[in-house]
């Protein structure tokens, strides 16, 4: 018995939805039913708004014209419920439709105000930064000058004392020179490998020229060297007079002269290779003048 209850209950709508709105004859209210499901898949577009509902409700309205003519006053009122659902449903749905798009316009009125007050907020924000950064930049300028004279202060004691020390070292090299005996080249054996020493007297005071005598031995050497076959590296050295980066430029300058004079002597380029130490690798104490004298040097190394 309970099976049949939604049958009976709905069966009871229909006779009274039927008494309310009495159809003469079925025939004529299929027309209109159909025109009713129209507007509504009208009204619905191509969305899914009560898509349900309409399928059942054609399906009840399609089934019509296959009903029996006894059943067909039955059947014709639930095509109405069906019909009236729909249109019910359709309505909820628009509404609820309605709902959200309120809630996101209230939502976006929401946001746009947040994020103008943010906005607000940032500029003022900024505005204060603002402030600050001048204030912080007014002070560093006050300073600013005394620090940069501090530095240029430092800067010309530092280039003062470099420029001292290279006219130090030129004056030693000028005393060496002039007591100087001839012996530019050293041969230091020992090592099992090749190893020459080309004294500092070797060169002009302060320049990377070699002395004439110096050329000459040197030439004598780059014979013996061609003969040998073997390779050679060409090392310059000086003493701690003066800055690093010119004591560097100075023992490259007279470890390149000395490579010169021995390719003009006939050993291959391929065999020669200069490196540059300045001031390390001292074979003495930079403390007096004799120990500087011993540093500054070129040495000729059998690879």
């Amino acid at each position: 018995m309970s099976r049949f209850l939604p049958v009976l209950l709905l069966a009871g709508v229909c006779a009274a939805a039927q008494a309310q709105n009495p159809v003469a004859d079925p025939e004529q209210q299929w027309p209109v039913l159909q025109e009713r499901l129209a507007a509504v898949d009208a009204a619905a577009g191509e969305g899914d708004a009560a898509a349900l509902e309409r399928l059942q409700a054609r399906q009840a309205v399609q089934a019509l014209p296959e009903v029996r003519s006894r059943d067909r006053a039955f059947a014709t009122g639930i095509a109405e419920l069906r019909v009236a659902t729909a249109e019910t449903a359709l309505k909820v749905a628009q509404l609820r439709q309605q709902s959200l798009e309120l809630d996101r316009e209230r939502d976006a009125i929401v946001l746009e105000a947040s994020r103008r007050d943010a906005e607000l907020a940032r500029k003022e924000a900024e505005r204060l930064r603002l402030q600050a950064l001048a204030r912080e930049e007014e002070e560093a300028l006050l300073s600013a000058d005394t620090a940069a004279m501090a530095e240029e202060t430092a800067l010309a004691g530092a280039a003062l004392a470099a420029k001292d020390g290279e006219l130090a070292r030129l004056e030693e090299e000028l005393a060496a020179l002039a007591t100087a005996n001839g012996d530019v080249l050293l041969s230091l054996g020992g090592s099992g490998k090749g190893r020459y020493r080309v004294a500092g007297t070797a060169f002009q005071a302060g320049k990377a020229s070699l002395q004439p005598e110096a050329r000459q031995q040197l030439s004598q050497l780059g014979k013996r060297l061609k003969a040998s076959g073997k390779a050679w590296s060409i090392e310059g050295f000086s003493d701690n007079l003066g800055s690093e980066e010119a004591n560097l430029a100075l023992s490259r300058q007279r470890a390149e002269a000395v490579m010169a004079v021995l390719k003009a002597a006939g050993v291959p380029p391929g065999k020669l290779s200069v490196k540059a130490w300045g001031s390390a690798k001292p074979v003495a104490s930079n403390a007096g003048k004799s120990g500087r004298a011993q540093n500054r040097r070129v040495e000729i190394i059998q690879k």
